[in-house]
C-alpha cells in the first residue's frame, strides 16, 4: 500500500513537472494524451463490469470517464472561434459530439462507443503532434 502512495506521489511530481515547463501547444498535446489514457482506463473497466461487479472497476471508470469527459471539455471550452474560425468551429462541434457518445458509453458500458471516441481524439491527437513537432 506505502509503495502505491509513493508511486502515485512520484507519478504527480512528474506531472507537474511537465506542465510546469510545457508550452501552449505542449499543454493540449498532454490533454488529449490524458484523454486517451482515461479512456484506455475506462475502456478495461468495461470489458471486465459484468452486472455492475466488481465494485472496484465500476469505481474506477466513473472516474476514468469523467476525467476524459472534464478533459474534453476544458479542450473545448479553450478553443477561439474568433480566431480559429471555421477549424474552431468543427472542433467544438466534435467535442460536443463526443461528449455526448461518452456519456452514452458510460451509462450503458459500450466499449465500442468508447473505441470510436478514442478513435476521434486520436486522430486530432495525431493532426496536433504535427503542430508541436513543427514548433520545434
Amino acid at each position: 500500500m506505502h509503495s502505491n502512495k509513493a508511486a502515485a506521489q512520484y507519478r504527480s511530481v512528474r506531472s507537474h513537472g511537465l506542465v510546469a515547463d510545457a508550452s501552449p501547444t505542449r499543454l493540449v498535446q498532454i490533454m488529449f494524451e490524458h484523454v486517451l489514457s482515461n479512456l484506455a482506463i475506462a475502456q478495461g473497466c468495461m470489458e471486465r463490469i459484468v452486472d455492475n461487479r466488481p465494485l472496484s472497476d465500476v469505481v474506477a471508470k466513473g472516474a476514468a470517464m469523467g476525467k476524459a469527459i472534464r478533459l474534453i471539455g476544458q479542450l473545448d471550452a479553450s478553443l477561439d472561434t474568433e480566431r480559429g474560425g471555421q477549424i474552431a468551429e468543427n472542433l467544438r462541434a466534435l467535442y460536443v459530439y463526443m461528449l455526448g457518445r461518452l456519456t452514452l458509453a458510460n451509462a450503458t458500458n459500450d466499449t465500442a462507443v468508447v473505441a470510436e471516441v478514442s478513435k476521434l481524439v486520436s486522430e486530432i491527437k495525431f493532426g496536433w503532434d504535427q503542430i508541436v513537432t513543427d514548433q520545434r
